[in-house]
């Protein structure tokens, strides 16, 4: 199962044109397509959208095409008692439970790989069902709530800016959860990490791997400017006032080289679905 990141769909994870002109992806550039890059390899891809984007948007398709207004949707999801990524998971769960219905995949070598937002039903999905058997995070991981504390930087009119988008929004989750407990919840099913974040983070998920007896089941790489230990920032605590571009960089991530990593990816899937 392949999900896409923000502004993504899946006929972009496909190859595929959009279902409207305003709507297509870079359906010809493999470091989108996925879906598509999985089936050359010989597996089964199925690409969902996530809300609100590609098949499931709204006007986009007669005016701002990819820049999709998940925030609307969000809200009204939150009003009833729901949020973004629940409801993206619910969505997602329905795809999943018919996927192993069909008599051409194997339920028990499912993979779910997620891009950017996609890596976030990723973890939910994870979470919910211990059927499925291996993840793909292709994104940085961090501490969402930290994120939100640290990244007030003030505009040029004197505001604070509003915490990432309320499509990130989950009632309560900050009281008990952060990111990297549920990515280290997924063991010791075997995982990769494509675009690194703090090593605290990341060891945290080592740890639990480690402690499930399975310690090579979670791959991780950093970008490839970070990939020496010695350039990368190792801190526990990030300070407070940062603006985006000095959270990404105290985080070691970079942002332009922020894509689906196939070179990485697929040939840790082969090696993981040949030995086994």
């Amino acid at each position: 199962m392949c999900i896409p990141g923000s502004g993504g769909n899946k006929e972009g994870l496909a190859g595929e044109p959009g279902i409207a002109p305003k709507l297509n992806d870079r359906y010809k550039d493999p470091k989108l397509t996925q879906a598509l890059n999985f089936v050359k390899e010989g597996y089964i891809a199925v690409a969902v959208d996530n809300p609100a984007a590609g098949e499931a948007s709204d006007l986009e398709r007669y005016t701002l095409g990819s820049n999709y207004d998940y925030d609307v949707v969000s809200r009204y999801l939150l009003e009833l008692g729901w949020s973004y990524l629940g409801y993206a998971s619910y969505l997602d769960m329905q795809v999943l439970n018919w996927m192993k219905t069909q008599k051409h995949i194997r339920k028990d070598r499912i993979v779910v790989s997620g891009f950017s937002l996609g890596t976030e039903p990723m973890m939910v999905l994870g979470t919910l069902d211990t059927s499925i058997y291996a993840f793909v995070y292709n994104d940085f991981l961090c501490q969402t709530q930290e994120r939100a504390e640290v990244m007030t930087m003030p505009d040029k009119n004197g505001r604070r800016p509003f915490p990432n988008s309320i499509r990130h929004l989950i009632p309560d989750f900050w009281k008990n959860f952060n990111f990297p407990d549920i990515v280290a919840a997924l063991a010791p099913r075997p995982i990769i990490l494509t675009e690194g974040g703090l090593d605290r983070d990341l060891d945290l998920v080592r740890k639990a791997y480690a402690i499930a007896g399975t310690p090579d089941n979670v791959k991780i790489y950093h970008y490839k400017k970070f990939s020496d230990p010695d350039t990368r920032k190792n801190v526990e605590y990030l300070p407070e006032g940062l603006d985006r571009n000095e959270y990404f960089r105290m985080v070691n991530v970079d942002g332009p080289n922020h894509y689906f990593k196939s070179e990485l990816v697929v040939p840790w899937l082969r090696k993981l679905l040949e030995e086994r």
